[in-house]
C-alpha cells in the first residue's frame, strides 16, 4: 500500500503542469487524512517558529533515533500538502515522527493541526518573517499559539524561555508543560561555553540536578536555542540526558543556515544566504563581531520582513554590519545610495555592486587565505552562493533573477551562460 502511494506522489510531485499536479494534491491530502487514523501508536510532533524550525527538527530526530524507531519530514518541508506526503511515508511500527509546521499567512495553520494531530508541540521563537500577512510579533505568535493548544491532555508542549510570546503560550496549554532557555527559570537550562568562530558552539546543560555538556558543530550563539529544544523534547519522551547530548555533535549545519563553505585558496564563507528578515540580522552582525579571523568581510544582498521605509532599514543594518567587519559589500538599488551616505572621508568600507557578478569579481580579486566572509541574504532573490563557488570553479550564469528556488551548489545551469 505504501508503495503505491508513494509511486502516485512522485508522479504528482513531477509529473505534469501546475494545474496538473494542483489537481491530484487534493486527493493526496485526503488520502493522508485517512492513513493518519491507521498511525494511532505513533506520536506526531509539531515543531513550529518563525527560525530554526529545519535544524531543530533534525536535531530532534537525530536524539530520538538513539532509543526509537523514528521519522521526520525532508528539507524545510512545513506546509499542507508536503505534511500529507511525509504521513503517507510513515509506517505503523514508527514510534515518532518529527514534523516542521510553517506558514506564511493567517489561518493556514488550522488545516495542517487537523492533518497531523500532534501530540507533543514545540515552539522555536517568534520573529516578524511574513510580516505582509502577520504584521508583527503578535501576530506570528497568534499564529504559532495554535500548535500548543491543539494538544491534548496527555500531550507535551515545549516552549522557549527566553522569548516571551513563546512562554506565554503556556497559558493556552491543556497538555503539560517543558521550558528551555538561557533564563534560571528554564527546565532545561543552556549555559554557552564556547560560541567564537573557528570554535563550533557547546554548551552546558542543567536539568533536574545534572549538568552535561553538548558539544555541536554549528555556528553562531543563536543555535543554542535550537540545541536545548532539540533536548528538552528527546529526554521529556524518554531519551537519557547524556545520550540527547552526544546526539548533537554528530549533526552538521543545514546548508545556507550559517553552513561553512572552504575554498582551496584558504578563503572561508560562512553562508546564511538561505533568507536574511531584519529581525534576524542582529546575531549574524554579532557573531562576525566576535569572530577570529585576519580579515573579516560581510556581503549583504537583499533584506526581508521589516515595516517602514527600505532606506531606513538598509541603512541601519549596514551600520550594524560595518561595526563587525573590516569590509561591508552590498548588493542591489540600495548599495550606491549607502555608499555615498556611510563611507568616512578617505575609507572605503562599504563596498557597492549593483551585481552579484560584479562584487564576486572585486572578492574574487581582494580575497587572500585567511579571510573570513559571511554571506547574508535572500536565495531566491539573490543567489550569493555563486560569490563563495566563484572561488574554485568556472561559475557562467550570472542571471539577476532566475525564478529558482534552489540553491545555485544544486543548479544544473551554474556552468551555462545567462541569455542576453
Amino acid at each position: 500500500m505504501l508503495k503505491t502511494f508513494n509511486s502516485m506522489l512522485d508522479w504528482v510531485r513531477h509529473g505534469g503542469d501546475e494545474r496538473t499536479r494542483a489537481l491530484y494534491r487534493r486527493p493526496v491530502i485526503e488520502a493522508a487524512r485517512l492513513w493518519r487514523h491507521v498511525l494511532a501508536r505513533t506520536c506526531f510532533i509539531g515543531v513550529t517558529g518563525s527560525a530554526g524550525k529545519t535544524t531543530t527538527k533534525d536535531l530532534l530526530h537525530a536524539a530520538l533515533a538513539l532509543r526509537f524507531r523514528c521519522a521526520k519530514n525532508s528539507d524545510s518541508q512545513n506546509v499542507l500538502y508536503p505534511i500529507a506526503r511525509t504521513l503517507l511515508t510513515v509506517g505503523p511500527r514508527l514510534q515518532f515522527c518529527v514534523q516542521e509546521v510553517g506558514a506564511s499567512e493567517v489561518g493556514r495553520f488550522d488545516a495542517m493541526l487537523a492533518l497531523l494531530k500532534p501530540q507533543v508541540g514545540v515552539v522555536t521563537n517568534v520573529g516578524t518573517d511574513h510580516y505582509k500577512s502577520f504584521r508583527g510579533r503578535e501576530g506570528v505568535a497568534a499564529e504559532k499559539r495554535k500548535l500548543i493548544a491543539c494538544l491534548p491532555a496527555d500531550g507535551l508542549a515545549v516552549l522557549n524561555a527566553d522569548d516571551d510570546l513563546v512562554a506565554a503560550m503556556a497559558a493556552n496549554c491543556r497538555a503539560r508543560v517543558v521550558t528551555y532557555g538561557l533564563q534560571k527559570q528554564a527546565d532545561f537550562r543552556g549555559e554557552i561555553v564556547t560560541d567564537r568562530w573557528p570554535e563550533r558552539l557547546a554548551l552546558r546543560i542543567h536539568h533536574d540536578g545534572n549538568i552535561v555538556l553538548a558539544q555541536t558543530q554549528l555556528l553562531g550563539a543563536h543555535h543554542a536555542g535550537n540545541v536545548l529544544a532539540a533536548i528538552a523534547t528527546a529526554c521529556s519522551l524518554g531519551v537519557p540526558l547524556g545520550e540527547a547530548a552526544l546526539a548533537m555533535n554528530g549533526y552538521e549545519a543545514l546548508l545556507g543556515r550559517m553552513s561553512v563553505h572552504e575554498t582551496t585558496r584558504g578563503v572561508t564563507f560562512i553562508r546564511d544566504d538561505l533568507k536574511a528578515p531584519q529581525w534576524s540580522l542582529e546575531k549574524a552582525w554579532q557573531f562576525m563581531a566576535q569572530a577570529h579571523a585576519d580579515r573579516k568581510l560581510i556581503v549583504l544582498g537583499t533584506i526581508s520582513d521589516y515595516p517602514g521605509a527600505s532606506s531606513a532599514r538598509y541603512r541601519r543594518e549596514a551600520q550594524a554590519a560595518m561595526a563587525a567587519v573590516d569590509h561591508l559589500l552590498m548588493v542591489g538599488p540600495h548599495a550606491s545610495a549607502l555608499a555615498r551616505k556611510l563611507n568616512t572621508a578617505g575609507t572605503q568600507k562599504l563596498l557597492a555592486f549593483e551585481t552579484v557578478r560584479d562584487a564576486s569579481s572585486w572578492l574574487n580579486e581582494f580575497a587572500q587565505a585567511g579571510d573570513l566572509v559571511l554571506l547574508k541574504g535572500s536565495n531566491s532573490a539573490d543567489h550569493l552562493a555563486r560569490m563563495a563557488l566563484a572561488m574554485d570553479r568556472d561559475v557562467r550564469c550570472w542571471r539577476h533573477r532566475c525564478g529558482w528556488e534552489k540553491f545555485c551548489d544544486r543548479c544544473r545551469l551554474l556552468g551555462e551562460p545567462a541569455p542576453p
